[in-house]
């Protein structure tokens, strides 16, 4: 009898118990798309989250982009100074950071750079040396200052975010996620991954990189609560005499960097790996695995030789 009791409770204990369900949320935002899946018991909370997920989102395209007029981008670029709420803040404060361990090589002040070889507008060129030249003499991040909760830049300077907003967009998803207790998920804004936990079959999350000549994955690797972030020469460019220049600008040089074909970075954070990504590229291959080497983070990157793709891996 006493046996029978306990199998009945423990029946009517997994019967109480509530299965993970898989939940969506899809929306084009913040430059690309955005995908998120993650696994929740609740509907009730899993609609919460997705509510939030959509609020945050649009919230921080309202912010970060550089075309919209009413955005804090604009505003900054506009006026050469603005208040910086505390959740925005870290945005820029990372991007210092990262400026100054790549020596500028990542650098939100590029834009004057981007312009001009037409990368805002459908009209991609080359320019000639004296714009050039002059461009690269707006392009500095230490002339950014953050004094307080107000950021100032010079009045020749402008900047633009695009180049870290999709990580930390990725990141303060996962903070969402995190404070309901989601222990499984995967978040992909517009190419930025990251990844919450292990997998529904208690596996790594599996994610592609994409080949950088041709459709599909070129490898695919696993992720278990880290962060990845691809930059590749395929992304936006154009190609004059055979040459491809890709949308990543050298901040020292002017010229589009040519090094490389992708970059993809592992990190514990999305916001740090997206900017990391575009340094290295900047760097290209072989240089850009030292530094990476040097400081212990994990990376992967190909590169064109003799008209093959060459791969090489951060120790």
């Amino acid at each position: 009898m006493k046996i029978l009791k306990g199998l009945l409770l423990l029946l009517w204990f997994i019967s109480c118990q509530k299965t993970e369900q898989e939940y969506h949320y899809q929306n084009i935002l913040i430059g690309g798309m955005c995908e998120v899946k993650f696994y929740c018991a609740s509907a009730k909370v899993a609609r919460k989250i997705i509510n939030e997920i959509d609020k945050e989102l649009k919230y921080l395209d309202s912010l970060l982009s550089y075309f919209s007029e009413n955005s804090l981008v604009s505003k900054i670029n506009r006026e050469h100074r603005a208040f910086v709420t505390p959740d925005i803040k870290p945005i820029f404060l990372m991007a210092d950071s990262i400026s100054r361990l790549t020596d500028g090589l990542f650098d939100i002040s590029v834009s004057p750079l981007l312009e001009i070889w037409g990368f805002y507008k459908k009209e991609k060129r080359i320019p000639d040396k004296k714009e050039i030249e002059q461009a690269k003499n707006l392009v500095d991040y230490k002339k950014i200052k953050m004094i307080g909760d107000s950021l100032f830049i010079p009045d020749n300077m402008k900047i633009d975010l695009g180049g870290i907003a999709q990580g930390f967009a990725a990141d303060k998803i996962a903070d969402i996620l995190k404070k309901h207790d989601i222990k499984s998920a995967i978040i992909n804004i517009a190419g930025e991954v990251y990844a919450i936990g292990k997998s529904p079959k208690n596996k790594p999350w599996i994610v592609g990189i994409k080949h950088p000549r041709q459709d599909g994955v070129i490898e695919k690797v696993g992720l278990i609560d880290c962060a990845l972030s691809t930059s590749g020469d395929y992304e936006k460019f154009f190609i004059v005499n055979g040459i491809r220049y890709p949308h990543i600008i050298n901040p020292k040089t002017g010229y589009p960097a040519r090094e490389f074909a992708s970059v993809t970075i592992f990190a514990d954070n999305t916001t740090f790996a997206d900017g990391i990504a575009t340094a290295v590229s900047v760097m290209g291959a072989h240089k850009g695995k030292k530094f990476l080497d040097s400081l212990g983070i994990k990376g992967i990157i190909y590169y064109e030789e003799d008209n093959r793709l060459e791969r090489l891996e951060s120790e």
